[in-house]
């Protein structure tokens, strides 16, 4: 399904859902994306002005970036004992 329809989608929905709701919808929308192989460069253009979706990609990137880290500090643990 392209971006654009589901950003559309997401724009009619949006209305339907409560505020104080918005934030866990849009995280699951951006997990929904992400799992699906969509890129964050093309969500962030499709929803380019959507608050709640554009700061629940924020959160995901700086979340795997966070978990990236960590893996590469394992690994270089890993590596550092290997070596004594």
């Amino acid at each position: 399904m392209s971006i654009t329809v589901i950003a559309e989608v997401w724009r009619v929905l949006k209305h339907e859902i409560d505020e104080t709701s918005l934030p866990d919808a849009a995280e699951s929308l951006i997990n929904i994306l992400v799992d699906n192989d969509y890129e964050a460069a093309d969500i962030k253009e499709a929803f380019r002005r959507e608050t709640e979706v554009i700061q629940a990609l924020r959160d995901y990137n700086s979340q795997f970036d966070e978990e990236e880290y960590e893996e590469e500090a394992e690994e270089e643990d890993e590596d550092f004992d290997d070596e004594w």
